[in-house]
């Protein structure tokens, strides 16, 4: 196999893992995995998303805010969209029946990919649908899918999102609570393509202030250290003689002999 068969096949790797080339739905295992815990069926608004501590999320949709399919992507490696990977996809009839996402098709909805999205048809008008997803430590991001619709995101509990360089919400909120020790951010609509929520926990910024206050400390001393060894210098140069000043008087007595 020569140097060119090698490079088209590492490009269609890397083309394969960016999601470039399509590709089935979500595999079945996946898609009807038990959520690690049961969804919130009974939320209040369009899309409410719960995140957790072992950087986890759990979001649960009212599918009669849903615009006949909710598409979700992500930034790729190659700097375009792939489809957002999700698992325990379930949606829950008004009678309280849930289905799981391998046989959305067989209720008349259906997953799959599409234009590097993947896209899901519920399987009725009304109910709910939830499906849970990987995030990262500190950061939450997520694709909007209902557009103009009202987003809920609650935080693992004792995180906060207030104090800038470590917590940060985009879009701007409109009503933050605190309801059992877990920060609750709610938009009454999301207009964007995507939200946001960087937030820590309480110790991080007092951590960040003690290290500071070291640095400074450290950064004093120097300063201190620097300044005695100066003095020090300009005494020792003083007593071998080096830094003695001249007087001149103040009458002019004219140049040396010889020179007038």
């Amino acid at each position: 196999m020569n140097r060119r068969h090698l490079a088209l096949l590492a490009l269609v790797g890397i083309l394969a893992l960016s999601g470039c080339l399509g590709g089935g739905p979500t595999s079945a295992d996946r898609l009807d995995e038990p959520p690690a815990q049961p969804y919130d069926w009974d939320a209040e608004g369009d899309v409410h998303v719960t995140v957790t501590d072992n950087v986890t999320y759990r979001a649960v949709y009212d599918v009669s805010a849903v615009n006949d399919s909710i598409e979700l992507s992500r930034p790729g490696f190659l700097g375009t969209d792939e489809p957002l990977t999700v698992s325990s996809l379930r949606y829950r009839y008004p009678n309280g029946t849930v289905v799981n996402g391998s046989a959305f098709g067989d209720h008349g909805g259906d997953v799959r990919t599409r234009n590097n999205q993947l896209v899901i048809e519920p399987p009725g008008e009304d109910g709910r649908l939830a499906y849970s997803g990987e995030s990262t430590p500190k950061q939450f991001t997520h694709p909007v899918a209902v557009e103009g619709g009202n987003y809920t995101v609650v935080l693992p509990e004792n995180r906060e999102a207030s104090v800038p360089l470590f917590g940060r919400i985009v879009p701007a909120p409109d009503a933050k609570t605190v309801v059992d020790g877990h920060l609750t951010i709610e938009w009454a609509e999301i207009t964007r393509n995507s939200l946001s929520v960087r937030f820590y926990l309480p110790r991080d910024v007092q951590l960040f202030a003690g290290l500071l206050a070291g640095l400074v400390g450290v950064a004093i001393a120097g300063v201190g250290y620097y300044r005695r060894k100066i003095g020090e210098l300009r005494e020792r140069r003083e007593e071998m003689g080096l830094n003695v000043d001249i007087d001149q008087d103040d009458d002019d007595e004219g140049p040396p002999p010889g020179m007038g």
